[in-house]
């Protein structure tokens, strides 16, 4: 059987082109890494600026809410009173015509 030689500047180029392929990829690797990074830190920043917004909106609606209702509390008030004033007023008129009478 012959056996194949192997040159020692082919086993010097193969371990060269390996070397640069491991750069590469260690180059890659972390290129995934600062990006995976950013990615994280973005959605915390989303997830912080997602807590602030609903906290703003439910501010935003009890406001809301809570001027309509007090200002449907001071119209049901006011027009109690006035039906109160206008009660009141007739019962004086009727004490006033049992004493008459």
């Amino acid at each position: 059987m012959a056996q194949d030689t192997v040159d020692l500047s082919f086993l010097a180029r193969l371990g060269q082109k390996t070397n640069d392929e491991l750069k590469m990829l260690k180059k890659d690797v972390g290129e995934i890494r600062s990006l995976y990074l950013q990615s994280y830190d973005y959605m915390k920043r989303v997830e912080r600026r997602s807590g602030e917004l609903r906290d703003d909106l439910e501010i935003t609606i009890k406001m809301e809410l809570g001027g309509g209702i007090a200002h449907l509390q001071t119209g049901l008030k006011s027009g109690l009173r006035r039906i109160e004033d206008k009660l009141d007023e007739l019962s004086q008129r009727l004490s006033a015509r049992k004493e008459k009478s």
